[in-house]
Order: structure tokens, then sequence, then C-alpha cells
């Protein structure tokens, strides 16, 4: 009963329907003859079906179709389910309105034969079909179709049923198929899989060029393209670099390139850099790549279609994802939000790595920084201990006073023999020396206390009691009373220091006292006399601030090489981190401080002079870059050669330092700006000419600076070439500056002058004596030929100073070096007898019976093949060190490490000698 019901209820609606299926109250349409429409409630298809002659294709007549055929389109046409049926020998392909969104943009495939409507699917559907005619029902679900149905091949994803279809003979003759496209579904759950494998494989690692390089891998793999990678933008935008990527065997990898961004033309650039994700087919026709740059920019990396999402940082591009590939090839939607996601998540994974890996290195930077500040403290200690060492044996006399009451807080050796007393420390001046009231002394030292102004005196008398009860004595001193100075401004104490010239005023009245017939004779020579005292006296004083200076400059210089070693370890092991700025800030540090002990060396005679034949001309043109960095915009260089200028015999380093020292000097004396002038001829200075400076003959070259500044009043011209002397502010200047200069000329077997008139500029001349030799072209340093990697090599390391010896031996080893240590040179000398080493590299001071030098030659004599590297911060040894290398410290560890690969390179020392065994003598 109930089914009688259902069936009763479809007659009435088929009956509605047939009178008004078109809307027209007419009914539907009927076949030719009365026959039964058999494309009834077929919507559009059914529509074009009615209005297609079949009698042009292989099925004939609609008229004349088999029932078996007109039930099937039938039963097509009134599903809502996608459907489609082939029939007849050319396999005839009809569908219904629910499958016309699979075929997309095909041509009109109704009537056609199905090889033809699906042609670039039919190596995979015609097994199927074969099997569908011959009796056999398939299912297939998700199946794979790579088609092409809107211009471009893509992959398609369905479940369908291919199932036989029989006629009234029993014979198939013809094939039905429901389907349902699932592509949206399976890239969804692949998307969805693949997000969360590469979520898990990202969140073990710790390194950001691992991290990128295993997502580049992954979607590259997962998209199947040719290659697949990172690439970072440097801080200009300018250039893109890539570390690794990934690629297929078809294609070649980037790594390690960088490439300037503007050559892949500004149309790409400009959607990068607005961070909007570019997809481009083919970049021969895609109009913003297909010019003659771009084309040609993309050809050169082997690209024809890509894919790029930018990151940008606060409105700056910093690194973008890339997928190339070489073919044309149409990048979908799902392409681009998939590969939007990728590098979103990689991104993420990269800053989580970096600030992991930062957090872990900052902890351990800062516990070496601790224990590396602690030592460098100690060691201050030390070395403020040697400095007071070296102030109480210097050779002129020192004292420090103290308040307003001039209390004596130091006194060297030579103060208290010249005072004849011990016990000076935290007494008052006029208390320890009453007999000294009234000589104007203590009036000097209140004046300089009050007014802060340095007080020079010379050839000044005072009368000392300098032993007991015996009459006062009297001396000549010339000396110096310097106001010390807080943070403020605020004078504290004095500074004094100064020699006893005694014995050279006793020699001064001897001479006036001689016969007045032979007063001309006299005056002459008073008048030589004294310039020998002049000169007499600057030298010791020179020597012996010599002395001090250059010891400290090489206790120093072993400290700033400690320091710059440690700063190279904390910068390898917290690179990328917030210590960057404070390690960058003490490599300043320590490239000031060198630059300070090298003028102390120049000053102290110490550092080793290398004289060579120089042409003046080339060297500083040579140098007018850095010159002209050394000036400011409102200050006009000028350089003024004669031609035919005589070469000169210098030591070259010195001679820029020297050129540099008065180019600064002169630039601080024109604050308002104004001209600078170097010029410089031949001179040729005649025996006994009384216009000879320092009574100097032969051939000359005069070099001269010339400022248009403020100029020097006649105090201050006469003491500038005076170690130390300055009128810097505090801080500004070290007072070496023309000390470097007056010594370089002394050096160079010539002498400096100063005129200068305050307001009225200043001219420092040099005399520079000529050379008889012509200067040789410099050498070209060996290229290391590109792609050549380092050789390392076992390297005996002999360093007395055990912070220098660890900083340095460790950045050795993490250079790739095998790494011995040795204390002293008679300890290294049986570990060259007992191992093979292909280096030696030596400090030159060291406790023990032989010096770096001595140790060099030794194994000069011994292990002439043997290559020897020496450093030293100080000696006057090195001289004697011919035919070896020579490093002056503090030298930076990469300097030293492309030093060791060229000494090693050159000697041909064999890379296997690495695989020795390393060890330490303690």
């Amino acid at each position: 009963m109930m089914a009688d019901r259902v069936w009763a209820d479809a007659a009435r609606l088929r009956h509605a329907g047939s009178r008004d299926m078109d809307g027209t109250g007419v009914g539907s349409p009927s076949m030719p003859g009365g026959a039964p429409d058999i494309f009834t409630g077929g919507g559009e298809m059914g529509a074009r079906m009615r209005a297609l002659d079949w009698s042009a294709t292989p099925l004939g007549p609609a008229e004349d179709w088999p029932q078996s055929l007109r039930t099937l389109v039938n039963l097509m046409l009134t599903s809502s389910f996608p459907m489609f049926a082939v029939w007849g020998p050319e396999l005839t392909f009809l569908y219904n309105d629910s499958y016309r969104p699979i075929l997309g943009d095909k041509p009109e495939a109704l009537g056609r034969p199905f090889a033809e409507v699906w042609a670039d699917i039919w190596e995979d559907l015609s097994p199927l079909v074969v099997r569908a005619l011959a009796g056999e029902a398939t299912y297939h679900e998700d199946r794979l179709l790579v088609m092409e149905r809107h211009g471009y091949r893509e992959e398609t994803y369905f479940t369908f049923s291919y199932s036989p279809v029989r006629d009234e003979t029993d014979r198939v003759a013809g094939m039905f198929c429901a389907c349902t496209e699932n592509t949206a579904r399976v890239l969804a759950e692949r998307r969805l899989t693949f997000q969360l494998d590469l979520a898990e494989r990202l969140r073990g690692l710790n390194d950001p060029v691992g991290v990128t390089a295993a997502a580049a891998e992954a979607i590259g793999r997962h998209l199947g393209v040719a290659r697949a990678g990172y690439g970072r933008i440097d801080p200009t935008g300018a250039t893109v670099s890539v570390e690794r990527d990934w690629s297929d065997s078809g294609m070649t990898s980037l790594s390690g390139e960088t490439r300037p961004l503007d050559s892949f033309g500004p149309a790409v650039l400009a959607e990068l850099r607005a961070g909007y994700t570019l997809r481009v087919d083919d970049v021969t026709t895609d109009r913003r790549t297909s010019g003659n740059g771009p084309a040609e920019a993309f050809a050169g990396i082997g690209v024809r279609s890509l894919l790029v999402v930018p990151l940008l940082k606060a409105g700056q591009l910093t690194a973008i994802l890339y997928l190339h590939e070489a073919k044309p090839r149409h990048w979908t939607e799902a392409d681009a939000a998939l590969a939007e996601d990728v590098a979103e998540r990689t991104w993420a994974a990269v800053e989580r790595a970096l600030a992991e890996a930062a957090l872990r290195a900052a902890n351990q930077a800062l516990m070496r920084e601790r224990a590396a500040v602690e030592a460098a403290n100690a060691r201050l200690a030390a070395e403020g201990e040697r400095l007071r060492t070296l102030f109480r044996q210097a050779p002129n006399f020192m004292c420090v006073l103290r308040g307003p009451d001039h209390v004596f807080e130091l006194a060297n050796d030579t103060y208290l023999q010249l005072v004849g007393r011990g016990d000076l420390v935290d007494r008052p001046a006029r208390e320890v020396l009453p007999e000294v009231e009234g000589q104007g002394f203590f009036e000097l030292l209140d004046r300089v206390y009050n007014s802060g102004e340095t007080f020079v005196g010379r050839n000044m008398p005072i009368r000392f009691q300098r032993r007991p009860g015996e009459p006062l004595e009297e001396r000549f001193l010339t000396f110096v009373y310097q106001p010390i100075k807080d943070e403020a401004g605020r004078v504290t104490g004095l500074f004094v220091e100064g020699s006893d010239v005694t014995e050279a005023k006793r020699a001064e009245e001897e001479l006036q006292q001689l016969n007045a017939t032979l007063e001309a004779r006299v005056a002459e020579e008073v008048a030589e006399r004294e310039r020998v005292q002049v000169a007499l006296l600057q030298t010791q004083k020179t020597e012996a601030l010599g002395q001090m200076t250059g010891g400290v400059a090489h206790d120093f210089n072993n400290l700033l090489q400690a320091l710059s070693g440690c700063l190279h370890m904390i910068e390898k092991r917290a690179e990328g981190t917030r210590i960057q700025p404070l390690v960058d800030a003490g490599r300043q540090a320590v490239d000031r401080g060198a630059k300070l002990v090298q003028q102390l060396m120049a000053f102290a005679r110490r550092q080793a002079l290398r004289p060579e034949t120089v042409d003046l001309r080339d060297r500083v043109l040579g140098m007018s870059e850095l010159l002209n960095r050394a000036l400011r915009a409102d200050i006009r260089l000028e350089i003024d050669f004669t031609t035919g200028l005589w070469p000169v015999e210098v030591d070259a380093t010195q001679l820029e330092l020297a050129l540099l020292n008065l180019v600064v000097n002169a630039r601080d004396a024109m604050p308002e700006g104004g001209v600078l002038a170097i010029l410089a001829d031949n001179a040729t200075l005649e025996p006994g000419d009384p216009q000879a400076p320092d009574g100097l003959s032969g051939d000359f070259v005069r070099l001269t600076v010339s400022d248009t500044g403020t100029g020097m009043p006649a105090e201050v011209r006469a003491r500038a070439f005076d170690p130390f002397f300055t009128t810097k502010e505090i801080g500004k200047g070290s007072g070496l500056g023309l000390s470097q200069v007056y010594g370089f000329a002394r050096h160079s077997g010539g002498t400096a002058w100063i005129e200068s008139e305050e307001g009225r500029g200043t001219t420092i001349g040099l005399l520079i004596r000529r050379s008889g030799t012509t200067p040789q072209a410099e050498a070209e340093p060996a290229a290391v030929a590109a792609g050549a990697t380092r050789i390392g090599g076992h390297v005996l390391v002999v360093e007395d100073d055990p912070i220098v010896a660890l900083t340095v031996a460790t950045a050795l080893e993490d250079a790739g070096f095998a790494i011995t240590r040795a204390a002293t040179a008679d300890e290294a000398l049986p570990l060259l007898a007992a191992g093979r080493f292909d280096l030696l590299f030596s400090d030159v001071v060291m406790p023990g019976t032989m010096s770096g030098v001595d140790l060099a030659r030794t194994v000069q004599r011994l292990y002439p093949g043997l290559p020897v590297v020496l450093a030293t911060g100080y000696s006057e040894e090195v001289a004697r060190a011919t035919g070896v290398m020579v490093l002056p410290k503090p030298y930076r560890i990469e300097h030293l490490v492309g030093v060791l690969d060229t000494v090693l390179v050159d000697s041909g020392r064999p890379a296997s000698r690495l695989r020795l065994r390393h060890w330490t003598v303690r």
C-alpha cells in the first residue's frame, strides 16, 4: 500500500511537470512522431541535447536510440549528481548539468568521442574504459588524474565508478560513470598532514640555517618543484644571499651565492618590498619579468617560473622563500597559500632558534666575560705595580703632591737623592723642606695649584740641606709643575718632573769667565755649548722617558693582545647577540690603545725600524684618501711636490704615522676650517752653513705641513716637541704626536722645526736625508685561488704569558690548527726534537736562557725547512731576526690566521700533519 501511494504521487508530479516544464504553460516538447521526450528534466544540458542534430553524430537521430540508451540518458539528466555516459563505437560523450564544472574551459564536449574530450588523461582512463566495455564494473576512490582543463596542468582527485551498460541484445554498448571531485578535500588533507609533519620536524631543530634548509626541502618535495630555498637580504636591501637550499637533480643549487636584487627588475622588487607574494608562471611572457635585464637574470639561475614569499620587518624586506621551476608552471592560490604558511612557520622557528641560541650563548659569554674581566683586573693591578716601579726607577726626578698643602704622595729614587731625604710620603712640602722657604718655590706651587696653569722652570737655583748638619748646597734645576685635575676640572694636586742641570750650569758659567781677548771665540763656544746642552737635555729627557715608556709599551702590548684575544673568543661564541656592540666597543678601545702604544714605542725608539727607499710623492699621494678622511669638509687639502723630488730612506710606517699626526694636529688647530698645505722640495745644506739646523749637511728632502689655524704662542711652541706635552683637553690627546714626528725625523738622519705665530697659522717642517738608491716596486701579495681550502697544520706556540697563550691557542684550534704549547724556548727545543711540526710561532721576550730570536736562529740551523713566525710587543732584538716574519702586538686573530696560512702555503708543508695528537707542556 505504501508503494502504491508513492507511485501515484510521482505520476501526478510528472504529469504537472510535463505540462509546464519550460514555464510557458505549453508543456515540454515531444520527439517527432510523438515519441516521449528522453531529455525531459535535463536543465541546460537537456536543452542543448534537444537542440543538437544527433543525426550528424555516430549515435544517429535520438528517436532511433535503443531504449537502454534512452533510459540511461534520462536517468543522467534528471540526477543532481555529476554523471556522464559514453555509447557506441566512437564512445560518444553525454553528460548532465552537474558534470559541466568538471570540464572547466574545455571546448564543447557533447556528442564528441570520449577519447577526444579527455585526450590529456586518456592514457590513464583507457585501461579502465577497456575493463568496463569488457563487462567489468570498477570503483575508484580519490584517484589522481593530472588534467588540463583551465589552460594548465593540475592535480585532481575523483571518486568514481565505471559501469558497463548493455543494450537490448544484452551486449555491452556503452559505459556509465557517476563521479564526484574531491580535489579540494584531498589537497586540504595533504596540506594539513604536511603542515603537521613540518611543525614536528622544525620543533626539533635549533640551528637557523638547519631550520630554513629543512623547510625548503619539505615544501620543495611536497610541491614537486625543482629548487626551493631561503634568501637573506643585506641591511642595505641591495643583495640577496643564499646559505643553503634544496634542489632536485635537475637544477643547480644556489648555496653560497649572492646576487643584486635590482637585476631581477623593478616590478619584481616593488612587489616583494610591498609584501606581496610573487607568482610568475613564465618569466618570458610575464610583463614583470619579460624585459632584457630580468629575463637574463632569471635565465642566469636557470629559472622559467617562480613563486616568492617576502618577509618584511619594520617595513623592510629582510628575507624571501623562493620556489623555482626550470619550465613554465601555473602556481595556484593553494600553492601560494601553502608557501606563505610555510614561510610564516619557518620565520617563527628561525626566530625561536635564534632566541634560544642567543640566550645560551649570552649566558655562556657572560660567564666567560666575567672570568676574563676578573683576570684583566688582576692583570691591571699587576701593571699598576709595574708602572709604580718604573716611576720609582725613572732617571729624572719626579714626585706627586696632594692638596693645597702639597703633601707628598709619591716620590721616586732620583728625587729622594736630590733632596737627601727619604721620609717624605704623607708629609707637607713645607715641613719636609723648611730650608726652601723664602726661595720662591712654595709660592710657585701655590700659584700653579690655584690657577691650574702649568709652570716650566729652566736652570733655576735652589739651596738644599742634603745632609744633616751640613751647609746648604746650591743646585740648578730644570723642571715642570703640572696641575693634576679631576673629572670636574678642579685641581687636586701637582706632578713635578725635572732634571738636575747643575753641572751643565756650572760649565756654562765657567765659559763666561774666559779672557776678554777671547770674547768672540768664547761667545761662539758658549752658543755651541748651549745648543749641545739643550740637545743633551732633550736627549736625556727623551731617553729617560723612552726607557720608561718602552717598558710600559711592551707590557701594555701583551695586555692588549690578551684583551684582543679574549674579545675574539667572546665574539666567536656570542655571534649575533646583544654583546656584539660591547665587543665592538672593546675592539675600538684595543685599537686606540695599540695606536697609543705604537706612539710610545716610536718615541721610546723601541719599535723596530725597517728603513727602505721611498718615493715621497707616491707615498703621500697614496695616503691622500686617508688624509681626506681625517679632515673635515670645511678644510681644503693642497699637495704640491717639486718635480724630480729625491727618494728618501725611512721607515715607511713611521713616515705615514708622522704625517697623519701632523694632519690631525693641523685639523684641530682650524676649528673654523681653512687650508692645509703639504709641500716638498729638494734641499742641499753645505757644511758649516750657519743657517743649517742642528749643524746638518748634505742632500735632504724638505717636507712641510702648513695650516691657516690658530697658531701657537711662544711658550707652547718651545715645548711642542716635548713628550706628553699637549694643549688639548684631557682624553683628546696623548702628547706623543709631535714627539713621534721629531723622533722620526731624527731617526731618519734629519730634524724637525716649528714656525708659528699666534693667530697666523703654523708650519712644521721636516728634513729627511736623501737616499742613494731607487725605490723598489712593491710586490703583489700572492693570491689565493678561489675556492681553495685552508691546509691547517701542526703549530708549536711558544708564549710565556698564560693569558695570551691560552687565547691564541684556542683561537688557532678553532681555525683548524693542531696546537702544542710551550712557555719558554728551553721547553720548545725538546718538543721540536721529539715531534713533527709544520710551523713555529714564538714570542720574542721570554724567561729562560734563550729569547725568541735565539730560538728562531736555532730552528733555522737545525730544521732549515721549518717556517718560523715571531710576535713581539717590544724588543730591540727583533732587528737581529733576519729572514723571519715578525708580527707586532697586539694583532688581530684573523690577521694571525692569514699570516700562518700564507707561510704554510709558501713553505709547502703537508696538510696531513693535522692528524697529529694535540698535547701541551705546562
